[in-house]
Order: C-alpha cells, then structure tokens, then sequence
C-alpha cells in the first residue's frame, strides 16, 4: 500500500514538471533547444559550423 502511495505522487510529481515545461517552452518550437558551435559560440542551425569549418576543399594536396 506504502509502495502504492509513492509511486502516485511520483507520478503526480512527473506530471507537474511536463506541465511546466510544456507551458514555458514556445508554441512553435518541437524540442526547445538552441544548437551552438563550441569552438566560437555562435548559434547554429546545421551539424557544421559555417565560421569554424573548413571552405576550401584541397584533396589532400
């Protein structure tokens, strides 16, 4: 019975902490977190950094 009673407020407890999270984070974003490169800092929308990453291709020469 013990066992019953926590695992309720457990749950209860989950629950209240979706809930906020659901109501702080915007409407239109999907997970709410902000990529950034962690060599310069910028934000990023990509896998690679346009600053940090390398733009000329030299084929090993």
């Amino acid at each position: 019975m013990v066992l019953v009673l926590i695992g309720i407020a457990v749950g209860i407890l989950i629950v209240a902490i979706l809930i906020i999270k659901a109501t702080k984070t915007p409407s239109h974003d999907v997970l709410g977190v902000d990529m950034h490169c962690r060599k310069c800092g910028i934000k990023i929308n990509g896998l690679k950094c346009p600053k940090c990453e390398r733009t000329t291709k030299s084929f090993g020469v």
